[in-house]
């Protein structure tokens, strides 16, 4: 039986930059896909929330949202960690306040 090609399932809808980073993952993953409303982008820019969505065919659901799945855990892993700021040491002092050059008041030099 062959697969039709027009028997596609929306899998992800969303800003450009993750729909293109999802597309990346389900291609190392062998899965085909289309990015769909790139036009809609030029057009409104980003007026329009979760226009660009990423299709796949029917029969590849499945495999696509596992895909997904592998690339956010694997895109959870490779974060650096937050550090917190030391709380044992006191804060520094306030910067000195700037201070006007002095100026004799007798302008003869007296």
């Amino acid at each position: 039986m062959s697969r039709d090609p027009n028997d596609v399932v929306k899998v992800y809808s969303g800003p450009l930059v993750v729909v293109e980073s999802y597309r990346e993952a389900l291609r190392d993953a062998g899965i085909e896909s289309r990015i769909v409303g790139t036009a809609l982008t030029s057009v409104f820019g980003g007026a329009i929330p979760d226009t660009i969505e990423l299709w796949v065919h029917q029969g590849d659901v499945e495999k696509a949202t596992a895909a997904i799945e592998r690339y956010e855990q694997s895109k959870g892993e490779g974060k650096p960690h937050h550090h917190t700021h030391p709380t044992s040491g006191p804060k520094p002092n306030a910067a000195p306040a700037r201070k006007e050059p002095y100026t004799n008041p007798d302008p003869a030099g007296n």
